[in-house]
């Protein structure tokens, strides 16, 4: 057996499959189960049959015999589950993907018991192994439809591509290999109970930039269903502008509020906080980065000599080898630093709308500032015009990112920004202003130059006017007058 081989084995042994079916469909689960192959179901994980046990009529049934197939001997187990009701399409397969990661399963495909997927062509599912770890496999017949088909698939994909900068040849593919990883972290419960699902899932993965891969399949793998046709374009694209909205602010679509884990991403453009923090510091200073996260701005301030101290709750081998220092701290608890650690800067990069014990951190930042030094923060802006818009017509929603970031305990204008460090005791020497977050919007590479121009412009128009304009606000401020704490 191949290295190749022995991963493909390695996954299939803790991949599952669910096929979701009605009662009456007895037949055509045995015909799917059939039609596995024999040396895939020899190394798959489990199988279960989830019933849907209530029939049109309302009347409850009684589960059929799962069939006793040769083929399916020697699995671990296959099994039958059932439903108090039936559900649609995408009903039916959150109720799977549910099942999958109650089984502990690391990937899972779900097929529907109709014909419209062909277990035949498991075994190509599970090539990408080879390649990596993906998140979500889709079976594409992009590669081998002919005519018509071909025709629809290449216009269904530049329709998406073009409104969601996603490069997938078969888009409408429902027959898909699911990673756990991507389960646990993209709110799929949130999804239509139609075929709008699959759309919402492949929007998901991209919102949390998931690794997605293709497999190519016949154009006879994917059937259309029987008895409802496929999603149209139509309300495919419309899936993809919510997503879109949701992406500028326009709209908050709970459904693509991802889980990114640590999502502090280092932001390029020059009117962001993060380059605008950076191009404040002198180069071979001294910093102490309070609320460091990974370290992100530490290896680029190594660059010109800086040397960065980090503090943060974090574990130290979670934090980037640019520090210089690191201290494992919680930042809620009084500062408590080495005596003689004495720095050119003080940063809190996004820091101190994550605290409630604000001025005890400022003030004891104090004693760690050399005489002439600058203590730099940036706080995001919650005065902006969108969100004034959004508090006019009843929306004030947290999300896992941004300035209704749900970790925040305390939300900044400029004028309270400015008093919260002015009462710790310091004097505000500038201010600065960053503009809209473009580049983390657009999932921009930043070589985009007509994202760029509207980033100038944009950072021109909130110094003219920040209360309304800026995303962030950021302070550098000197040591006033002496404070004990």
């Amino acid at each position: 057996m191949s290295a190749g081989d022995a991963d493909i084995d390695e996954t299939a042994g803790c991949c599952g499959i669910v096929i979701p079916a009605r009662i009456e469909q007895a037949a055509e689960v045995a015909d799917t189960l059939a039609r596995i192959p024999p040396g895939l179901a020899a190394r798959l994980g489990s199988i279960t049959v989830l019933w849907e046990g209530v029939d049109a009529e309302g009347g409850a049934q009684p589960e059929p015999a799962l069939p006793s197939l040769p083929q399916l001997a020697s699995l671990s187990s296959l099994r039958a589950a059932s439903t108090p009701r039936r559900y649609g399409y995408g009903g039916r397969r959150k109720l799977a993907l549910e099942h999958a990661l109650e089984q502990g399963w690391s990937y899972v495909v779900v097929m529907e018991a109709d014909g419209r997927f062909a277990p035949e062509e498991l075994e190509r599912l599970l090539e990408p192994v080879r390649d990596g770890s993906p998140d979500l496999v889709i079976a594409s017949r992009a590669a081998t439809a002919r005519g018509r088909l071909r025709r629809r698939l290449r216009l269904r994909s530049l329709v998406h591509r073009l409104l969601t900068g996603m490069r997938v040849g078969d888009v409408a593919s429902g027959f898909r290999l699911y990673g756990a990883r991507l389960l646990q972290r993209v709110p799929f419960r949130l999804n239509f109970d139609d075929r709008r699902f699959d759309a919402q899932i492949l929007l998901q993965a991209r919102a949390l930039g998931a690794v997605i891969a293709e497999a190519p399949v016949s154009s006879e793998a994917i059937s259309a269903p029987p008895q409802e046709d496929e999603l149209s374009p139509w309300r495919h694209a419309t899936v993809s502008l919510s997503y879109r909205c949701h992406q500028l602010h326009l709209s908050r679509a709970g459904e693509f509020l991802v889980d990114h884990g640590v999502h502090y991403t280092l932001k390029h453009s020059p009117t962001s906080s993060h380059m605008q923090l950076l191009s404040a510091i002198r180069p071979g200073s001294r910093v102490l980065d309070l609320g460091c996260s990974q370290g992100l701005l530490a290896s680029l301030l190594a660059r010109s000599g800086t040397r960065v101290t980090g503090v943060d709750v974090m574990p130290p081998d979670a934090v980037s080898d640019g520090l210089e220092a690191y201290c494992q701290h919680d930042l809620e608890s009084p500062l408590q630093l080495p005596e003689g650690w004495t720095f050119d800067y003080v940063l809190l990069a996004d820091v101190l709308e994550h605290l409630h014990h604000r001025t005890q951190l400022l003030r004891g930042v104090r004693r760690h500032l050399r005489p002439g030094g600058r203590l730099l923060v940036s706080a995001p802006n919650i005065a902006i015009w969108f969100y004034r818009l959004s508090l006019l017509v009843g929306r004030f929603e947290y999300g896992p990112r941004g300035i209704l970031d749900e970790t925040h305990v305390h939300l900044f204008t400029r004028a309270t920004l400015g008093r919260q460090i002015e009462q710790a005791g310091f004097r505000i020497c500038s201010e600065r202003v960053t503009s809209l977050p473009f580049e983390v919007v657009f999932e921009s590479t930043g070589r985009s130059r007509l994202l760029a121009f509207v980033d100038r412009c944009y950072h021109l128009l909130a110094r003219l006017w920040p209360e309304m304009f800026a995303y962030q606000i950021i302070v550098e401020a000197e040591v006033a007058g002496m404070i004990e704490g």
